[in-house]
């Protein structure tokens, strides 16, 4: 797959007053030396048929007068390339070049190739070198591409200078190598290393001769010659010993090939193959190459986007591939053996992944196997593209199905309209909410803890956690459990079933106490939870926004935590519960959570149970304290039945929100039931009043059509009778 190339490419030839750019451009377009050349030429537009990269290109003359400036940066903006000219005859041209041209390009925020030419090369005193009076030059501005000197007079080299300001759009050698260090930029070399890796089909770390064979022809239609696999061998082998085994290319030997193409200015040999597996010229995969596996054009924007069987399946491969250990966790030197064949780690590099809790181990906090599945998880709700690159990078095959890796679900508020269960899905996706000055935390991390007793410590401020739910007939993780042990999902039908006593929600003498114990028969197979934090000033934005109704029907359920032992903050979070509930067009699932329930009053306990009574939904849910009161942390000796019951009532209200007491009846919602009521009982009444008006005029019809009947029966038998008395007296 190659990419498209530019559709035209503009040079801008740039430069001080009479260092010769209108006479370089007159020489190379007309083969000619202008003996008196104009100011400034008119834009020379050059056809794709007349340049050898077959792409169009319109080359820029320029004037360096103050009055021309406007024109200057606009061609410099719009150009592919700059051609910076000096004057070989004339020092202070060149001593510009660094003080005032250069500089000025990163004014205008321009940073496209530079080629640096020494015009007029035949007047150059002999005792100069361009090579000794640019170096300084190029240490300096790392955008020069190339630097060389031409003759316009004797036509020497000023077709070259456009040649290779030409390729260093189409080829530029600024992305694949670091030519003072000569060696492979890393983000080339991580290509190259996952170029290597697809190519190993028996993933052996050795290109055998037919996996280069099935390499040149994928990208360059043609197979190897013997005489060509040896010679190739023979380079490699004299100055990379380390680059050949077995009779075989070792990934030493790929990168070192690759880097001599370089050196030796075949550019275009390794962007051919970079291109052919999908890179851009940042070296990074092509959008037109990640939507392959895009989503489908019937998807819209709230839907759900989960990782499919398959797409677990790949990434549990990869996990397994890297744990050279098998110990169940990621060292920091597997992961970084992981991403790179990536531009980068994602999860480090990427905003989005700060404050992310997902389960590590103990000690070390390394990335277990249900951790990384979670990150995974993660990243397919809230930028499928990027996990679908993510695969791509971690050497998911070009020929494979890409689209199979996810698995579009739809939201709750889709699946209330086509009555479809929502327990289908594996994912889902919930906002906590908090009373002010009340701390999330302990409930994100207490998503992980249920999944993962012995996990590794949480330092800094958490954002969001994920991390996989049994259903209620799963086994609690051992408490005791080694540290790189991983929790493993297992379903309800591969368990022996289990009963416990739900014992996560408050018990009170509220008129709402007999119903507050909820039951999570609706979850029967492992889910995963998403757990957002929604921070004071996020939730005012997010009720700010004109989207907010539609952000937040996007969302499967809703936690309210606030802290028994201030009682001021249930009635803050109560008030905010409504507001958002209300947004959400009140079929958002709400459940509030209690921090330090034992800290209640009987007082708080009873106006607790009103308000709940009073919006109809169940009585919050008791969450388990997890840590001492002195920091220290007993989730090694702790049952996490009472806290993972907590997160299975919350996927619970989002399966069956109407039958779980998790939709408040806000005062907007009775509105709505009270118009909705006004609706149904008028349709009523007016049904009633045509159905009562077509039967009076039905019974009118009958009544009318019997009356017609009988008087034509009795004038017919009148008829008749007059006939028969005067044929009587006739006889």
């Amino acid at each position: 797959m190659s990419s498209p190339e530019p559709k035209t490419v503009y040079i801008a030839v740039i430069g001080d007053s009479g260092v010769g750019k209108t006479s370089l451009i007159t020489a190379a377009s007309t083969e000619t030396f202008p003996e008196h050349p104009p100011p400034v030429l008119p834009p020379a537009r050059l056809p794709a048929d007349t340049t050898p990269e077959g792409v169009p290109v319109v080359i820029t003359d320029t004037s360096s007068r103050p009055e021309d400036k406007q024109a200057l940066e606009s061609a410099c903006r719009e150009a592919s390339v700059i051609v910076l000219c000096f004057s070989m005859d004339k020092p202070q041209t060149l001593r510009r070049v660094s003080s005032h041209w250069l500089p000025e390009l990163r004014k205008m925020a321009v940073t496209v190739p530079v080629i640096l030419v020494g015009c007029k090369s035949d007047v150059r005193p002999a005792d100069q070198s361009l090579h000794q009076a640019v170096l300084p030059i190029v240490k300096t501005f790392p955008q020069i591409e190339t630097c060389m000197e031409c003759s316009a007079k004797n036509l020497q080299f000023v077709g070259e200078v456009f040649y290779y300001a030409l390729k260093a759009v189409i080829h530029p050698m600024a992305p694949l190598y670091e030519p003072e260090a000569q060696k492979l930029r890393p983000l080339c070399a991580r290509a190259l290393k996952r170029i290597f890796m697809l190519c190993d089909t028996d993933q052996d770390g050795i290109l055998d001769d037919a996996e280069l064979n099935n390499f040149q022809v994928h990208c360059f239609n043609a197979p190897l010659q013997t005489e060509e696999l040896v010679g190739v061998k023979q380079v490699v082998s004299e100055k990379c010993p380390e680059g050949i085994a077995r009779n075989g290319l070792t990934l030493k030997g790929f990168l070192f090939l690759h880097a001599l193409f370089i050196e030796r200015g075949r550019l275009e040999t390794t962007w051919t193959v970079l291109r052919r597996f999908g890179y851009d010229n940042k070296l990074h995969l092509r959008a037109d190459v990640i939507a392959r596996g895009a989503l489908p054009p019937t998807a819209t924007s709230d839907q759900v986007v989960e990782l499919s069987p398959s797409g677990r399946a790949f990434f549990t491969s990869v996990f397994e591939k890297f744990d050279v250990d098998n110990d169940g966790a990621l060292s920091i030197k597997e992961r970084e053996n992981m991403f790179s064949t990536a531009p980068e780690d994602p999860w480090k590099t990427l905003p989005h992944y700060e404050g992310l809790l997902v389960e590590t181990t103990k000690n070390q906090g390394l990335l277990t196997l249900q951790g990384y599945l979670a990150m995974w998880a993660y990243t397919a709700a809230h930028d499928p593209q990027a996990a679908l690159a993510g695969a791509i990078y971690l050497g998911f095959p070009e020929s494979a199905p890409l689209d199979q890796l996810l698995a579009i679900s739809k939201t709750r508020r889709q699946e209330k309209i086509a009555r479809v269960e929502s327990s289908r899905r594996s994912v889902y996706q919930c906002l906590a909410f908090a009373a002010r000055g009340v701390d999330t935390k302990p409930v994100l991390e207490g998503l992980i803890t249920q999944a993962k007793p012995a996990h590794g410590a949480v330092h800094g401020a958490v954002a969001a956690a994920v991390a996989a739910i049994p259903p209620p007939s799963a086994p609690s993780p051992s408490p005791s459990s080694d540290d790189n042990s991983t929790t493993t999902a297992t379903s309800s039908s591969s368990i022996k079933a289990t009963t416990r006593t739900d014992t996560t929600t408050m018990t009170s003498n509220s008129p709402r106490s007999a119903t507050t114990q909820q039951t999570t028969a609706a979850i029967t197979t492992t889910s995963t939870m998403i757990l957002k934090a929604v921070t004071e000033e996020q939730a005012a934005a997010l009720l700010e926004r004109p989207t907010r109704q539609e952000d937040l029907q996007r969302c499967d359920a809703a936690l309210f935590i606030f802290d028994g032992a201030q009682p001021e903050s249930f009635r803050s979070v109560l008030e905010l519960m409504v507001t958002i509930a209300s947004a959400s067009g009140d079929c958002l699932p709400c459940v509030m959570v209690c921090l330090n329930e034992d800290q209640m009053s009987p007082t708080q306990v009873a106006e607790v149970g009103c308000a709940c009574s009073a919006l109809g939904i169940n009585f919050p849910v008791n969450f388990p304290q997890i840590a001492g009161p002195s920091g220290s942390s007993p989730r090694s000796s702790m049952d996490v039945g009472p806290l993972r019951a907590v997160y299975q009532t919350v996927i619970h209200a989002a399966i069956r929100p109407e039958d779980s007491g998790a939709i408040p009846e806000t005062p907007s919602l009775k509105a709505t039931k009270k118009y909705r009521s006004m609706l149904r009982r008028g349709a009523l009444i007016a049904a009633g009043g045509t159905v009562a008006g077509l039967t009076a005029y039905f019974a009118y019809r009958w009544v009318h059509a019997r009356e017609s009947s009988s008087s034509s029966t009795v004038f017919s038998e009148g008829g008749k009778g007059q006939h028969n008395h005067s044929g009587s007296g006739s006889r």
